[in-house]
């Protein structure tokens, strides 16, 4: 009886007779310690960044930063080693041996084609998910709320769109990819490659804090995700991380330069996109190319993401990422506020219902951190909500 068969064969024996499934138990322990570890990287990059705006304002940097837009760039050239690399680099060191390893995926793809065709394929995705975002945002602006992204200077010389390559397109892909492709979805593919890619790409999505970007990070993971996985290869990710970046910042360059230039430019840069990403798709489909993994812990699709996403550690990232993408939101009217308090409330009950799952499952021992993870969600949530009414009502009054 080869393992899977006995692994399968002593698992349907504890569920016939009911009670606590020791061998799920364990492995259910093994997957929440994961989350628990992987979350304090997401906490550690929210804390790092309120420590460099401290130590600007310790330093009296801060007014130089925000009114010097060389400055800014070269600070957020920098700041992604900061507040990405150090916080993830951390949780490394409490991963378990066979964990270390798996996040080695440092080598070259071994098939060039497979490699070229992922890469433009992938940058296709990339756009077609920024477009769809575009007129997610456009629809729910007409409806009277308006996402924002942070704004940052536009540093207009040569030294200055330097940096903005710098900082844009070659530091957070390496930086970015590393965390989420790297340390956060490698030992999670025990689990699936599916479970994988999707958790690493909805934390991916939760640390660009807005949400002008954050359904487009979460199309871009799945994208990333994927095509590192069948080329065996994190420089895959980087290379579309990099390229997708790089055309945002090259269109951005050209029309601080040529602000009254027509669209040509925009729709030039887009359209080479889309021509040679179908081409790489099509030859794509007619490569052999590795299937993703399986799941073969039998944990079972609910409960895997429930342990995961219900760690307390993990939901209060993802309720960060919400209070945050508060920040840049402006309610215009009063179903622009009934839009965001639907958003938060479907939020948390989902985070609420995935963490009763992941306590009260009768296979496994009952866990009190998911009763703390209720409470976070409830809290946060209520407040949020309380944000929500409030500031169309405040904007009416001034």
């Amino acid at each position: 009886m080869d393992y899977n068969n006995q692994y399968s064969y002593y698992q349907n024996l504890y569920n016939m007779f009911g009670g606590i499934n020791p061998i799920l138990d364990e492995k259910v322990k093994k997957l929440r310690k994961t989350g628990l570890i992987i979350g304090c990287g997401m906490l550690g990059f929210t804390v790092m960044q309120y420590v460099i705006a401290i130590f600007l304002q310790i330093f009296n940097l801060y007014d130089i930063y925000a009114s010097d837009a060389v400055v800014q760039t070269g600070i957020g050239a920098i700041g992604p080693f900061f507040y990405v690399f150090i916080p993830f680099i951390v949780p490394y060191f409490f991963y378990t041996e066979e964990e270390k390893k798996s996040v080695d995926i440092f080598n070259m793809p071994k098939s060039k084609e497979l490699f070229v065709f992922s890469v433009f394929s992938g940058l296709l995705i990339c756009s077609l998910g920024d477009t769809a975002t575009s007129y997610i945002s456009a629809i729910i602006s007409m409806l009277g709320a308006d996402f924002e992204s942070p704004s940052s200077a536009q540093a207009d010389s040569i030294l200055g769109y330097a940096l903005q390559v710098v900082a844009y397109a070659v530091v957070p892909p390496l930086v970015e990819e590393f965390a989420l492709r790297g340390i956060v979805m490698q030992p999670l593919r025990k689990y699936g490659d599916k479970f994988a890619i999707v958790a690493s790409s909805v934390l991916f999505a939760a640390l660009h804090g807005n949400m002008q970007q954050i359904p487009f990070a979460f199309v871009a993971g799945l994208a990333l995700g994927y095509f590192a996985i069948i080329t065996d290869s994190i420089w895959t990710s980087v290379a579309i991380h990099c390229l997708n970046n790089l055309s945002a910042t090259i269109i951005s360059i050209y029309y601080s330069i040529h602000p009254d230039e027509s669209m040509v430019f925009y729709f030039a840069i887009e359209g080479a996109i889309l021509i040679i990403g179908i081409i790489a798709l099509v030859l794509l489909k007619k490569t052999e190319k590795p299937k993703l993994r399986k799941d073969y812990s039998e944990i079972g699709t609910s409960l895997k993401y429930s342990t995961f996403f219900c760690t307390p550690t993990v939901t209060f990232s993802l309720l960060t990422a919400m209070s945050t993408s508060m920040d840049y939101t402006i309610i215009n009217s009063g179903i622009g506020a009934l839009l965001i308090i639907a958003l938060i409330t479907m939020i948390a009950f989902l985070l609420i219902r995935g963490s009763l799952r992941a306590r009260n499952d009768y296979r496994i021992e009952k866990s009190p951190m998911y009763t703390i993870s209720i409470v976070f969600v409830s809290v946060i949530s209520f407040f949020m909500i309380i944000k929500a009414v409030m500031l169309p009502i405040t904007s009416m009054m001034q």
